[in-house]
């Protein structure tokens, strides 16, 4: 078996907004692909934010890339996080910068060594794939979710990280964007070793993309596996989040 990526083991956490605890175990190899889908409020976005080590379970724990968020100080997380890249439902674009400014940030404060035109260079060709290079001089006021949202991808995109954390990322994207997202993650993965791993509140094109399915309900996971595996066993009610 491939070396985890991400293990949640015997996490307990409250889920806000909801009567239901969150109770998972869930393992997810390096270089994988697992969709995190369900109805609102069953935990997915949770799992994201305790991956992120944004959120401490109140039992369990969350090892990301060998590292026991519970267990690493302060001091010790910015070498975990500069691996990760977190895009969550609000996106958190900064307001005062372009976009192109947006994207470029992490490239200009953590590798300042690198050439501008260089940095430059790799911004614009992520903007590319994303299809946001059009509104790179437009401030995050001037775009519409979806764009913000690309944007926000491309920006997590930038420091090409070993894990892909996305909540929602398929927010505001009509079809033809959706599966330029899907190309992009693709095109990533085929050149970079990369786990994904995405919340999706609806039936997406993305799943195709796709290694694992793991269905969420009531803060449990009734299923996990492939596609067509995950199909027949969720019950009826559930299957329109994976066909």
């Amino acid at each position: 078996m491939n070396e985890a990526a991400l293990v949640l083991e015997q996490i307990r956490t409250p889920m806000a907004g909801s009567p239901h605890v969150l109770d998972v175990d869930l393992r997810i190899a390096a270089g994988e692909f697992v969709a995190l889908v369900g109805p609102s409020r069953s935990g997915k976005s949770l799992v994201i934010e305790l991956a992120a080590g944004l959120v401490r379970p109140e039992a369990g724990r969350v090892v990301l890339l060998g590292h026991e968020w519970n267990d690493t100080q302060e001091s010790e997380q910015t070498p975990v996080r500069l691996r990760v890249g977190t895009v969550l439902q609000q996106p958190g674009l900064l307001s005062n910068m372009t976009l192109f400014h947006n994207v470029l940030l992490p490239l200009r404060y953590h590798h300042g060594a690198m050439p501008e035109r260089s940095r430059e260079q790799a911004v614009m060709a992520q903007l590319e794939r994303l299809g946001v290079a059009p509104m790179r001089d437009r401030f995050p006021a001037e775009l519409n979710q979806g764009e913000v949202r690309r944007a926000a991808i491309a920006r997590a995109l930038i420091l090409d990280p070993e894990v892909l954390l996305l909540d929602d990322p398929v927010a505001g994207l009509d079809a033809e964007m959706v599966l330029a997202l899907k190309a992009c993650i693709e095109e990533h993965r085929a050149h970079h070793p990369l786990t994904v791993v995405a919340a999706l509140r609806a039936f997406s094109p993305l799943i195709e993309g796709a290694d694992r399915l793991a269905v969420l309900q009531d803060g449990r996971v009734v299923a996990d596996g492939a596609r067509d595996t995950v199909a027949c066993a969720v019950p009826e009610m559930l299957r329109k989040y994976v066909e």
